[in-house]
């Protein structure tokens, strides 16, 4: 379930998720402001202001163009999804999740940064 190129399955990843604060997700990502502002992030969405378990952005990048959803697993590490926008996933972080310092350099390598503007 929720593997590369089936539809996300958004209420079966909410079930293992911890409730975390987006605003603090959004600040980690633009700790480096040139790589955030290279994916044309928008239409930032949290799936419940009271308990927010997932933050969804669109991203318009070199590489990819579609959605990246953003939750924080039961050990307080990130599960990141890169999909179409339609749902259907492209790429995900592995089964133990990514630690803070590494979520938004994986999301560049995946939806910016080509052999090209390897910087």
């Amino acid at each position: 379930m929720n593997a590369i190129n089936e539809v996300i399955n958004f209420e079966e990843i909410v079930k293992s998720c911890r409730v975390f604060n987006p605003n603090e997700t959004m600040l980690q990502l633009r700790m480096q402001p040139m790589k955030f502002m290279c994916w044309g992030a928008t239409k930032f969405t949290v799936d419940n202001m009271r308990n927010p378990k997932m933050l969804r952005f669109y991203v318009s990048g070199m590489k990819h163009k579609g959605h990246v959803y953003i939750f924080l697993n039961g050990m307080d590490l990130y599960d990141v999804y890169i999909t179409t926008t339609k749902g259907t996933i492209i790429d995900k972080s592995d089964d133990m999740g990514l630690y803070f310092d590494q979520l938004t350099d994986w999301i560049d390598n995946r939806i910016e940064k080509t052999e090209r503007h390897a910087w």
